[in-house]
C-alpha cells in the first residue's frame, strides 16, 4: 500500500472527476494512493474526517479543480520525505512569509503575506516565477499540499472552531510546519490549478480578515520567515 492517502474536499463541479482521474492517470507507482472522498462540508471539516478516518503516514490535500500532467509526480512527493526533516511538500509556495515588520509596525493583514511565489503551474508567470526543480519555501499553496499525518495529530487536527477555514488554512499549516521543527519543501510539478472552480472557495460565510488576525495572534513565535 502507498504510503500516501489523498483527501479530496468538493462541491462535485461539474468536472472535478476528470480532475481525479488525472491525477491516477499520472501516477507513477504500481501502487498508486488511493483517496477520501468527502463531499458537500467546510474543506476543514472534511480534512479532519479524512484525518480520523485513514492511516497513511502521509495525507495530500490536493483542491478538486486541479489537474495534474506530469507522469510520477507521486514519487517525486514522496521522495522529498525520505529526508525526516521534511513536514510538508506543495506545488507552489513562497520563499518569504510576512513582512519582516509584522510585529515591529501596527497589525496591517496585507503584511502577513507570502512573496517570491514559485511553482510550476501551466500559468505560473501569472502568479510569480516558473520553477521545476525542488527547493525549501516558508508558505504553501494549499492547491496542493502533503504533510505528515504526526504533525497533524500533534497540532491536534484542523483548527476547527476558530475563524480558519478555506481562507487561510494553508498559511496556518505552514507556521505550524515551522513551529513543530520542520522544514517545507516546492517540488515543481507540471499541473494546472482552475482557480474559481472548487466550490468550497464559494463559503462566504468565512471571515477572510478574522482568520489573518488568529494566524497574526498565535504564530508571533515563528513568524514572519524567509528561506534562503
Amino acid at each position: 500500500m502507498s504510503d500516501l492517502v489523498l483527501a479530496i474536499a468538493t462541491h462535485r463541479w461539474k468536472d472535478w472527476l476528470k480532475c481525479v482521474e488525472s491525477w491516477y492517470d499520472t501516477a507513477g507507482f504500481d501502487d498508486p494512493p488511493h483517496h477520501y472522498v468527502v463531499a458537500d462540508e467546510d474543506v476543514l471539516v472534511a480534512y479532519q474526517e479524512a484525518l480520523e478516518k485513514t492511516t497513511e503516514p502521509i495525507i495530500g490535500h490536493i483542491h478538486d479543480d486541479v489537474n495534474i500532467f506530469e507522469r510520477g509526480w507521486d514519487e517525486r512527493v514522496l521522495r522529498e520525505f525520505v529526508d525526516d526533516s521534511i513536514g510538508m511538500v506543495c506545488f507552489g509556495g513562497g520563499r518569504a512569509f510576512g513582512s519582516p515588520d509584522l510585529y515591529r509596525v501596527p497589525y496591517v493583514l496585507q503584511n502577513l503575506g507570502r512573496s517570491q511565489f514559485m511553482s510550476n503551474l501551466r500559468n505560473a508567470e501569472a502568479h510569480g516565477t516558473r520553477f521545476t526543480g525542488e527547493c525549501d519555501i516558508a508558505c504553501a499553496d494549499g492547491f496542493a499540499i502533503f504533510v505528515r499525518r504526526k504533525i497533524l495529530d500533534k497540532w491536534g487536527g484542523w483548527p476547527i472552531g476558530t475563524p480558519v477555514s478555506y481562507f487561510c488554512y494553508d498559511m496556518v499549516l505552514s507556521a505550524e510546519v515551522r513551529r513543530q521543527g520542520y522544514r517545507s519543501r516546492l517540488v515543481g510539478v507540471d499541473c494546472e490549478h482552475l482557480s474559481g472552480k472548487t466550490a468550497s472557495m464559494l463559503q462566504l460565510k468565512d471571515d477572510h480578515a478574522a482568520a489573518h488576525l488568529w494566524l497574526y495572534e498565535n504564530y508571533r513565535d515563528v513568524l514572519p520567515f524567509a528561506v534562503e
